[in-house]
């Protein structure tokens, strides 16, 4: 763990030296310790786009424009309002204290974080990608007194932010991945229900493709966290305790090889068509569903009203309710498999060690992302998820205006995140790449498996 070395930080030093130059320009002679005093007064809001509270002391915090409080200045203007309203609590019953915040670039946030925190100089607290957590978690304190009901968070949450009994990261909001169909073309192939194994969706999708003029089911090959849920839904497991890939044990070869073997039996049956390679654009499938070309694809869970919903009432030229045609579920298994899907999402974190002072202040702050009513508040207006069982009870709390909520909800209970340790990302571009060589068919499945399990073995034993 740790707590920002030397004798005075950066920040503690240019407050000390705005004290000294204060004390100059006020021509104070007393030369004791002076109490710090705020810059800002009464006609200053509480809460702007670079600092929330008005307080003398000055914590710091890194975020992305998709979560600043301030509407005109964000990527998610829709939400901006929750994160006011959050955010001005925090600094009304902590009046001595304010957050600099900074916006650093998507491109360098993570690792430039990661060298501070190493360095002992991070930043007082961070918004981090569920996936980033691990590389962090020997720098993240915990937050188990400041969050109530730690159990209230789905399994996912626990399992991946947590660390020995503490809550390292407030996991603030999620998504899920599931299947997409319309309702009406399963009702003339498969009695109105959508396929739950791979080998219904086998023989249902040619069905459709031998007597529609559509494609069947689609699928984001670039991305692996869609395809996920084929390699856990047949036993697989990524990495082991220690963070290490366990791809080479055989019972994880062999939900390798069967997951690559389901996507190649969709090429070569015509069900999904051998360009979904070249599929990179998360709105390309809803894009082709709208224009009646899909019959099914796996998305994610915002996009029933991001693609499909929106986009259709808004056309002119197209009826308001043709959104309604689909429907969602979970993504097919194996038949003897456990139905999964793969979930992401953003949480917080703070480095400060300790309880009280300036460590109390930005670990309420961060809890505060968690708390039932302002992360209800903020998932409702932002068309997300809560990670809190609890908040899609109370219709107070979290009652979007955005279809299959409480579908959403059930497949919550099958959620796998993506494994917050650094092997991961060798993993998920080595997937991607296996996908490909089985979708364009430069490989079998098990020779792709084996190219893959070698080339994560080689990067982890060199890292």
């Amino acid at each position: 763990m740790t707590e920002r070395k030397g004798s005075l930080t950066r920040r503690k030093a240019l407050l000390a030296g705005g004290a000294v130059i204060a004390g100059g320009l006020g021509g104070c002679a007393d030369t004791g310790e002076q109490a710090e005093t705020s810059e800002y007064g009464e006609s200053d809001p509480m809460v702007t786009h670079e600092r929330f509270g008005k307080g003398a002391t000055s914590l710091t915090y890194q975020t992305s424009t998709f979560y600043t409080p301030i509407e005109s200045e964000s990527d998610q203007p829709a939400a901006a309002p929750a994160l006011k309203t959050q955010h001005e609590e925090w600094a009304e019953n902590h009046p001595d204290y304010r957050i600099e915040v900074e916006y650093p670039a998507f491109g360098e946030w993570k690792n430039n974080l990661l060298t501070s925190a190493a360095a002992g100089n991070a930043s007082d607290g961070s918004t981090l990608d569920s996936k980033w957590v691990a590389d962090f978690y020997e720098y993240l304190q915990p937050m188990n007194d400041y969050v109530t009901d730690i159990d209230d968070f789905f399994p996912f949450v626990r399992e991946t932010a947590m660390r020995d009994g503490d809550l390292l990261a407030a996991w603030k909001y999620t998504g899920c991945r599931c299947l997409y169909y319309r309702q009406d073309i399963l009702d003339t192939y498969n009695d109105g229900d959508p396929p739950t194994t791979w080998e219904e969706l086998l023989t249902v999708g040619q069905d459709i493709v031998e007597n529609e003029d559509m494609d069947a089911y689609m699928f984001q090959s670039s991305t692996a966290l869609a395809n996920l849920p084929y390699f856990w839904s047949s036993g697989g497991t990524l990495i082991d305790d220690e963070g290490a890939p366990v791809l080479d044990r055989s019972e994880n070869r062999q939900a390798l090889v069967a997951a690559l073997g389901f996507i190649q039996d969709l090429v070569d049956t015509g069900v999904t068509p051998q360009r979904v390679a070249s599929i990179e654009e998360v709105e390309a499938l809803p894009r082709e569903g709208r224009a009646g070309n899909l019959a099914m694809f796996v998305g994610n869970n915002d996009q029933i009203e991001r693609n499909l919903k929106n986009p259709i009432e808004q056309a002119d030229d197209i009826p308001d309710d043709r959104w309604q045609r689909w429907k969602v579920a979970k993504i097919p298994r194996p038949t003897d498999g456990e139905h999964t899907t793969g979930v992401g999402g953003w949480t917080e974190g703070t480095f400060i060690e300790g309880d009280s002072g300036e460590a109390a202040a930005m670990k309420e702050f961060i809890a505060k992302f968690v708390e039932p009513e302002a992360m209800g508040r903020y998932c409702e207006a932002a068309a997300l998820l809560p990670t809190r069982e609890s908040v899609f009870n109370d219709s107070d709390l979290y009652d979007p205006d955005t279809p299959y909520q409480d579908r959403f909800r059930e497949f919550l209970q099958d959620g796998v995140a993506r494994p917050a340790r650094p092997i991961y990302s060798t993993i998920e571009s080595e997937y991607v790449v296996a996908i490909e060589n089985v979708v364009t068919g430069q490989s079998d499945p098990e020779s792709a498996a084996d190219a893959m399990i070698a080339n994560v073995n080689e990067e982890y034993e060199a890292s």
